[in-house]
């Protein structure tokens, strides 16, 4: 995806990640063939599928986008899309389909509740697809916007302040994601790295 908001430069694109979400599916029923409910064992940390999920999301959650560097892997949960309780499901297995599960962090996973959009609000803030990348954008000062195409879209202002997507706390990550992507570049210079390593860590507490 181009000019994706939850990306810095240094990030890998997600990619393919309908193909990759089968993998895990297949993965769980090569282990349990009567599993219906996928969400039942992805979301278990007991168990390796959650880990393989995050691999799907490159460890990101995919509404904010803040990394597994950042928050550690227990606080990424498995996220119904749509809402479990949806009135268009007809069993908590149908509401766990693969289709419906999305990786996210508590804070995401937690604000979004149940919240639920219409069917033809729904692709504009898919993180599976590349609309929301439309719907938002990251501005100079780091910080989530709704884009200019969507600002007076009642769906996607809706789920932009149901998630808080515009936090000081997203902005801190970002650029948390970007000082450890500029870290890597500069193994081969001792001081600037040290340098580096020593901010990351102080804004790292300032997060905490």
């Amino acid at each position: 995806m181009d000019d994706d908001y939850r990306n810095t430069k240094y990030c890998p694109k997600l990619s393919d990640l309908k193909e990759k979400k089968e993998k895990v599916k297949e993965a769980v029923l090569q282990e349990h063939p009567r599993a219906k409910d996928m969400h039942t064992y992805i979301s278990d940390n007991r168990l390796c599928y959650k880990q393989q999920f995050i691999e799907v999301y490159n460890g990101k959650c995919p509404y904010c986008g803040v990394t597994l560097a950042i928050i550690g892997w227990k606080q990424f949960e498995i996220d119904h899309f749509i809402p479990k309780d949806s009135s268009r499901f007809s069993s908590k297995a149908q509401a766990g389909s693969i289709e419906n599960l999305v990786l996210a962090c508590y804070d995401c996973n937690r604000s979004k509740s149940s919240l639920e959009l219409s069917e033809e609000d729904l692709y504009k803030v898919d993180p599976d697809g590349s609309d929301i990348c439309r719907s938002f954008f990251r501005d100079e000062d780091y910080y989530i916007r709704i884009s200019e195409d969507f600002s007076t879209d009642d769906a996607v202002n809706q789920f932009y302040k149901q998630l808080g997507l515009d936090r000081q706390i997203h902005r801190l990550d970002y650029l948390l994601m970007n000082m450890r992507g500029l870290r890597e570049k500069l193994k081969d210079k001792p001081l600037a790295y040290t340098h580096l390593t020593e901010a990351i860590e102080m804004l790292q507490q300032k997060r905490r």
